[in-house]
């Protein structure tokens, strides 16, 4: 993100300097400011007054997570896991549902903006139930 900071008037720095302001001329300065694009995702226990859709029946409680991204036009939500396992397994995060396909990455969710969020997980296994020891979840930025 570029900020714009624009023309100072430049009779307070001329006085500041020892110059008259009778003999002063105008002049500006642009300030260029640059903020770094940051994503992260934390790992928690379940949070009172995180997003969260109705307990699906046969659901497993996985805790929360807790979102944070500045990029301007937004990101996604990836979980990624041990390719070849938790094929058919329903992961819930917040309000976002997604089947894992055992290709051991997957969209959860996405957001237009940038955001914070917290996020209860459930999960419902698939036929192999749980078969994997993990989920890793990141933020990915959206291109500009």
């Amino acid at each position: 993100m570029v900020g714009r900071i624009g023309k100072m008037a430049t009779g307070l720095l001329l006085a500041a300097a020892g110059t008259s302001a009778a003999h002063s001329e105008t002049f500006g300065i642009n300030l260029i400011l640059r903020v770094p694009v940051m994503c992260t995702v934390k790992a928690g226990a379940a949070a009172a007054g995180a997003q969260t859709g109705p307990a699906a029946p046969g659901s497993f409680e996985l805790g929360a997570i807790r979102e944070y991204c500045n990029a301007p036009h937004g990101y996604d939500l990836v979980v990624h896991y041990t390719p070849g396992s938790l094929k058919g397994m329903t992961l819930i995060a917040g309000d976002e549902r997604v089947a894992l396909d055992g290709s051991g990455t997957a969209v959860v969710g996405r957001s237009p903006g940038p955001a914070i969020k917290y996020r209860n997980l459930q999960a419902i296994p698939g036929p192999q139930g749980f078969d994997a020891d993990h989920l890793d979840f990141e933020t990915v930025a959206a291109p500009f």
